[in-house]
C-alpha cells in the first residue's frame, strides 16, 4: 500500500501548492491507526509518499526548509511516526520519494544551464538523510525520467546503500534511477503505472495502481463508483501474482491525516478475504500456466517440500499445490481446462471443508451443484485448492533462453 496526501498536479502552479501544504494541518492524523488499517487489509509492505513532485517533504529537512511537514502544516515528523508505529508489526516499511521538483528553481536552473546544483544540493543528500534516519526496507524512486542516472547520482547512492548503508543487507529498489532505467534494471520492475501484462515475467514486477480509478492524491469531488471494488481489487492481485508481481495500491489520506471511510470500508473488506485464502497467495509462485483457456481463471502455486529458486513451479505429481482463482463464478460449471485430474487428485474449495473429487484423466469440471456456496466468503470469488494434479511436462525455462527482459509470449 502506498500513501500520498497533497495533490497530485502541476496545473496548480506553485503559489497553489503553497497554499494547499497550510490546509494540510492533518490534526486528525493516528500512525497506530493507520497501522490498524494497513494490517486490517492484508497488506505485506507498505510504502509512504515522503515527497512527490511538488517537493514537500514530511519529514523536517534543511534540504527543503520551511517547506516540509514540520516547519507548516502538521508541525510533525509523518515519516518519523509512522516508522515507529510499523516497527513492531510484520509490514515491510518502505519510502517513496520523487527526484525532480516541478517548482524547484535549482532543478529548472539545471535543466536550462545543463549543471548538476539540483541533486548536489537536495535530492543526493535527502536520500542519504532518509536511509540513514528512517532505515527504510525498501526505496521507491521516482521522476527520474527527464535525466540521465549520472546526473541523480543513482549508482554512487546504490552503491552506497547496498555495501555501507545501515539498510544494506535488507533494502530493496525499485528500477527509476534515471531516463531509459525504468523496466531494465532495478531490484524489481514497475515499467509504468498500472502495469500488468497478463503474461508471465521473467523479473520480479510490481502493478502500481490507484484505489481512486483518477487520482492518486485526495479527491474531495471523488464519488463511489470511482473508487475501485473489492471483487476488481482481487482480480488486480490474481492477474497480478500469477504472472510473478506483486500489488501495490494507492490511497490518498485527506488534509486533516486521515484515510477516507470509502478507502478503509474497502481495505477492511479486502483484508479478511485475503487472510482466510493466504495461502493460496502468500509465498506463493506462478504455475506452468497463468490463466485458464475458459473462463476467468488464474494460477498460483507451491512445493509441498521441495525447495525452488526459479520463477515457476513446474507440475510434478504429488508436490505441485495448484490454486485456481475463479473470478467468473457463474454458470452451471467452472471448467478447469489446464488442469487434468489423477485418481488421487483432491480438490477443496478453500474458506470451505469441501472436498470435491473429480474424475480421473480428464480436465477438471466442477458442477455449481458442488460448491458449497453458504458457506462461502464471497459468491463472486473462489479459490480452488487442488492437490496430486497430474504431471504436466511445460518447462518454461526453455522459453527465457535468448529473451532479454521481455515477458513470455
Amino acid at each position: 500500500m502506498v500513501l500520498r496526501n497533497l495533490p497530485n498536479s502541476a496545473n496548480l502552479g506553485f503559489s497553489g501548492f503553497a497554499a494547499s501544504a497550510f490546509l494540510f494541518t492533518a490534526e486528525m492524523f493516528n500512525p497506530k491507526q493507520f497501522v490498524d488499517i494497513v494490517q486490517a487489509s492484508g497488506a505485506r509492505y507498505f510504502v509512504l509518499t515522503t515527497k512527490h513532485h511538488e517537493g514537500f517533504t514530511l519529514w523536517p529537512t534543511r534540504t527543503s526548509w520551511n517547506w516540509n511537514s514540520v516547519d507548516i502544516g502538521p508541525k510533525r515528523d509523518i515519516v518519523g511516526e509512522l516508522k515507529e508505529a510499523f516497527k513492531d508489526t510484520n509490514i515491510h516499511y518502505g519510502l517513496y520519494f520523487s527526484q525532480y521538483e516541478w517548482f524547484n528553481p535549482m532543478y529548472n536552473d539545471d535543466l536550462k544551464y545543463n549543471t548538476t546544483v539540483y541533486p548536489e544540493q537536495v535530492t543526493y543528500p535527502q536520500m542519504l538523510e532518509l536511509v540513514n534516519k528512517y532505515t527504510p526496507e525498501l526505496i521507491w524512486s521516482d521522476g527520474d525520467w527527464d535525466k540521465p542516472d549520472e546526473y541523480w547520482r543513482s549508482r554512487e547512492f546504490l552503491a552506497w546503500l547496498y555495501n555501507k548503508s545501515p539498510v544494506k543487507d535488507t533494502v530493496v529498489v525499485n528500477d527509476r534511477w534515471g531516463a531509459g532505467i525504468k523496466g531494465k534494471h532495478g531490484g524489481y520492475l514497475t515499467f509504468h503505472d498500472r502495469f500488468n501484462p497478463g503474461k508471465l515475467m521473467k523479473r520480479k514486477w510490481e502493478n502500481c495502481l490507484t484505489l481512486d480509478r483518477k487520482s492518486w492524491g485526495n479527491r474531495r469531488n471523488m464519488t463511489s463508483d470511482e473508487i475501485l471494488s473489492v471483487f476488481e481489487i482481487i482480480r488486480e492481485i490474481a492477474t497480478t501474482i500469477s504472472c510473478n508481481g506483486n500489488i501495490l495500491l494507492n490511497v490518498g489520506p485527506d488534509m486533516h491525516g486521515l484515510i477516507p471511510t470509502i478507502f478503509e470500508d474497502r481495505l477492511r473488506e479486502l483484508g479478511p478475504f485475503l487472510n482466510t485464502h493466504s495461502e493460496a497467495l502468500y509465498g506463493t509462485k506462478p504455475w506452468i500456466y497463468q490463466n485458464d483457456t475458459v473462463g476467468d481463471t488464474w494460477y498460483t502455486s507451491r512445493y509441498r517440500d521441495q525447495p525452488n529458486d526459479n520463477v515457476y513451479n513446474m507440475q510434478i505429481e504429488g508436490e505441485t499445490i495448484i490454486y485456481a482463482w475463479v473470478l467468473d463464478t457463474k454458470g452451471g460449471s467452472i471448467e478447469l481446462s489446464r488442469v487434468t485430474a489423477t485418481a488421487k487428485t483432491k480438490i477443496t474449495v478453500m474458506s470451505t471443508d469441501k472436498v470435491i473429487s473429480p474424475t480421473a484423466g480428464r480436465t477438471i469440471s466442477i458442477a455449481s451443484s458442488d460448491i458449497p456456496w453458504k458457506d462461502l466468503q464471497r459468491r463472486d470469488v473462489i479459490i480452488f485448492k487442488i492437490e496430486y494434479a497430474s504431471k504436466d511436462n511445460v518447462n518454461l525455462i526453455k522459453c527465457f533462453i535468448n529473451k532479454s527482459l521481455s515477458y513470455l509470449a
